[in-house]
């Protein structure tokens, strides 16, 4: 089974609320993964990210407080403004 990892914070979000949605460099296969500190969670792909504002109907299931902090940390990992940004859903 393949593996998905989150920060700390992220996973309690996880465990807390059931599901959350996240951004990724790599487009991935939909399907069950192994998350460290949660078990068993289901991947799906949900669309290809171009700008912060189309994050806006995710951003209260990403475990973040607010829309920029969110961008900060998906720029943080992914900061060439050329790659493909790829959401996801992860349910527990």
């Amino acid at each position: 089974m393949r593996k998905m990892s989150f920060m700390n914070e992220l996973t309690d979000f996880l465990i807390s609320t059931g599901a959350i949605y996240t951004v990724r460099k790599y487009r991935m296969l939909d399907g069950f993964v192994a998350v460290e500190g949660v078990g068993v969670c289901r991947r799906v792909f949900l669309s290809i990210i171009g700008r912060k504002e189309e994050l806006y109907p995710y951003v209260d299931k990403s475990g973040f407080d607010t829309i920029d902090a969110w961008w900060d940390k998906i720029k943080y990992f992914i900061p060439k403004d050329t790659d493909v940004k790829y959401l996801y859903k992860v349910e527990n």
